[in-house]
């Protein structure tokens, strides 16, 4: 492998080394410099005619002359040097036919068959049979797959299969699999919370509503459930629960040895409860300090559409449900005789806060 990626590194070499040939073919950097000094004095020229610095017929001598200088410029550059397209082509060429024998005396064997899946799955087998240890859960799920006919009753078989399948990455297969052990023995399954962890997994860290069921289940079997208090934390955390948050996330951290890796993500996770809430709590007092300014504003001057729309989203925000109807009404009130400006409001109060729309007095 190290042999073939130096040869394509070589090849790429070439590549490089001619395109920078062609690039030779390019007029000089002295010429270049010529012609924009001539398009920046002919701009110039323009500029002082039309201010009235010179007359038409001096501008016309001074371009003549500048016109001089750039064709003598071009007669005294150098012809530039021109690619060799046939050595170029030629070394390309080599390379690859080096690189080609070194990929078949060395690097690869492309004349012998890939080895069958069977066969590789024989010699997976064999060795999780001397130490189940030393193979991969990808590689130890395959071999415990060969079963799936033989233990198709069997619900200790498919739940330590899945168990396999989710070290592997394999959510997906591993729901399937505990699903499939549930219905086996319903009465004796107690994976629920690991069930719920795959159906989580599904969903990309969410946690939906039939990982959640699994998880109420797996702690009505076992109220200090680490995993399910886990997952139900993050769920909490997510929607603003932030008492249960902590609560969950307490529990988990109480459930777990002193020694347990995983105390950390769950610490880390109880310290994001305090952020979010604080953060939280800040943004419900800046909004507060400006619903309070914006209805007293209303409260002098009614006739403002933008301002009422703005003010029934932000006791949305805060979840001041009594406010918002007083405010509603009030509202309701002021423009009892132009229904539609009404409708238009409470339309617009549907938006986020902030989403004002303007000319609305």
């Amino acid at each position: 492998m190290l042999l073939l990626a130096t040869a394509c590194a070589l090849i790429t070499a070439m590549l490089v080394g001619v395109v920078a040939l062609w690039q030779r073919r390019a007029p000089g950097d002295g010429l270049q410099h010529a012609k924009a000094l001539y398009a920046a004095f002919v701009s110039d020229v323009e500029r002082r005619e039309q201010s009235g610095e010179i007359d038409a017929e001096l501008g016309h001598e001074e371009r003549v002359e500048a016109a001089r200088a750039l064709l003598k410029a071009e007669s005294e550059a150098a012809p530039s040097a021109t690619a060799r397209p046939r050595l170029a082509a030629g070394l390309i060429f080599g390379t690859a036919a080096v690189t080609f024998v070194v990929y078949l005396l060395f690097a690869g064997r492309p004349l012998i068959p890939d080895q069958p899946y069977k066969a590789r799955l024989q010699a997976w087998t064999h060795a999780a049979q001397q130490n189940p240890d030393d193979v991969s859960p990808e590689v130890l799920a395959a071999v415990l797959r060969q079963g799936v006919v033989r233990n198709a009753r069997d619900p200790v078989f498919w739940t330590f299969l899945a168990r396999k399948d989710m070290l592997a990455g394999h959510a997906y297969l591993a729901a399937k699999e505990f699903e499939r052990a549930e219905s086996l023995a319903p009465a004796h399954f107690a994976e629920w919370s690991e069930l719920g962890e795959a159906l989580t997994f599904i969903s990309g860290g969410k946690v939906g509503g039939d990982a959640k069921t699994a998880f109420d289940k797996a702690l009505a079997m076992d109220p200090t459930d680490t995993r399910a208090h886990y997952y139900l934390g993050r769920m909490n955390l997510d929607a603003g629960r932030y008492d249960a948050a902590r609560a969950d996330f307490a529990a988990a951290l109480a459930g777990l040895a002193p020694d347990d890796v995983r105390r950390t993500v769950v610490a880390d996770q109880l310290k994001a409860v305090d952020i979010a809430e604080k953060a939280e709590a800040a943004t419900k007092a800046r909004i507060g300090g400006m619903v309070s300014g914006l209805a007293a504003q209303l409260k002098a001057d009614p006739e403002n559409a933008d301002g009422w729309a703005r003010l029934l989203r932000s006791y949305d925000v805060l979840g001041d449900t009594a406010a918002r109807a007083k405010a509603e009404a009030d509202m309701k009130a002021h423009y009892r005789d132009r229904p539609d400006i009404a409708q238009s409001i409470l339309a617009r109060a549907q938006g986020a806060v902030g989403a004002e729309n303007t000319g609305g007095r």
